[in-house]
């Protein structure tokens, strides 16, 4: 399948930061204090080849008949099973971003506000050292607008609000997933789930979540890329520039010991830090 988007490669640090922080990813929006803000969420990924796609479609694979019911008994069993109280009156938005956020299988992807954190992802693992790895840009203002032609009675919730939805105004607009997949029409939102814990505050992170459990973020993303070119944009770094690309990134203090508060995150970072490098 063909990867959205308009593509750009970059070969040094400077030409990433260049790119992540020119125009049209950074613009000076006069209506909000003349500041200089971006529109972007940002996605890093450690082989520039591969597609978006869900780790709930990861686990289904070719079974799209049984998404329905592997998505329900998930979410089913990961609340019955949690420890005691987690989930009391708690909606399912709350028990989907927990879920998410620990390693269960959702139709989420993980984004983050932040393009330099997206490039810690990008080059992240040391397996895929040899990869090019990518950063995905999206325009989360375009894809309202995009969002707001397929349902106007649902994306318009948050005209003159914001662009993306935080869990109050998702929780409001739908009960649940049955009545976010009751809208016909593709839909591909974002939304902003609450800082569970300083890991999700540190990575400026966000979800993207589509109406349909088999809905392809990949495909959505293609199809409405050939009519707004600003929608996606892939920056890929090639894999003779990622080492340098990750020291730069320790020297700005963008690692796994700023990004995953605690022990293990600490030692991930060590055990990087003092390695040989790439």
């Amino acid at each position: 399948m063909p990867l959205p988007g308009r593509e750009i490669r970059v070969s040094s640090w400077q030409e990433l930061i260049e790119a992540l922080h020119s125009l049209p990813i950074v613009q000076l929006r006069g209506g909000e204090g003349n500041h200089l803000r971006s529109p972007y969420v940002f996605r890093g990924m450690d082989v520039a080849s591969w597609e978006l796609q869900s780790s709930l479609q990861r686990l289904a694979k070719t079974q799209t008949t049984r998404s329905k019911i592997v998505e329900q008994s998930l979410l089913r069993s990961f609340r019955k099973y949690a420890n005691a109280g987690t989930f009391d009156k708690q909606s399912q938005w709350y028990i989907l971003a927990v879920g998410q956020h620990n390693g269960l299988p959702t139709r989420c992807l993980d984004w983050t506000t932040s393009p330099l954190v997206a490039a810690h992802f990008a080059c992240g693992e040391e397996k895929h050292k040899d990869s090019n790895g990518v950063v995905w840009c999206v325009d989360a203002s375009i894809l309202r607008e995009v969002n707001m032609l397929s349902s106007p009675e649902v994306a318009g919730s948050l005209h003159g609000i914001a662009w993306v939805y935080d869990t109050r105004l998702l929780e409001k607009s739908f009960e649940d997933l049955d009545a976010l997949d009751a809208f016909a029409g593709d839909l591909m939102l974002l939304w902003e789930p609450p800082s569970l814990d300083m890991r999700i505050a540190s990575q400026s992170g966000l979800l993207s979540i589509m109406n349909s459990e088999i809905a392809s973020p990949n495909t959505f993303l293609e199809k409405h890329s050939k009519t707004y070119s600003d929608l996606v944009l892939r920056v890929v770094i090639p894999a003779e520039t990622k080492s340098q690309i990750r020291d730069m990134l320790d020297q700005n203090n963008i690692s796994e010991r700023s990004l995953f508060p605690g022990l293990p995150g600490l030692c991930g970072w060590l055990k990087r830090y003092y390695g040989t490098s790439w």
